[in-house]
């Protein structure tokens, strides 16, 4: 997995402190992995890590509908979640049952910001970004033209 720091890393790892956060923004542009990197732990199967739960993979999905979440974990990452028709109140129902202990990191396609400016149960609760594919700067603190 590419470890390369991201542009929005200092403020998500600042905004965790207090509330949940959102990463949003289209397909392939890395929010898995900027949310694997904050997780600062080595692994090479990144789906098998217990504090990330994807709703695409059968046994995660079904742990979340029984409401369970990994326990010892401060920082859960709930990848793909806004497929679920009701993920607003699920997420609420953790965040307000276990924040502050555990902080939570929702990474999504670009409709959860299309949620977002709906009716909102999360409102004061979340922090939300936009990752758009890597800068110029990102890739080479130099560049050459």
């Amino acid at each position: 997995m590419l470890k390369k720091s991201r542009y929005l890393e200092t403020w998500i790892t600042k905004d965790l402190k207090d509330k949940m956060v959102m990463v949003g923004g289209p397909r392939q542009v890395g929010k898995t992995t900027l949310a694997f990197n904050l997780l600062k732990k080595k692994t090479t199967n990144v789906a098998k890590h217990p504090a990330y739960l994807n709703w695409d993979i059968v046994s995660h999905r079904a742990n979340l509908m029984k409401g369970k979440i990994p326990s010892q974990q401060p920082l859960i990452i709930l990848d793909e979640i806004h497929k679920f028709a009701r993920w607003r109140s699920l997420i609420k129902g953790f965040y307000d049952e276990h924040h502050p202990e555990v902080t939570f990191l929702v990474t999504g396609s670009a409709k959860l910001d299309h949620y977002r400016k709906g009716g909102d149960s999360l409102q004061g609760r979340y922090h939300y970004y936009r990752l758009h594919p890597f800068s110029l700067n990102e890739i080479s603190r130099r560049p050459t033209l």
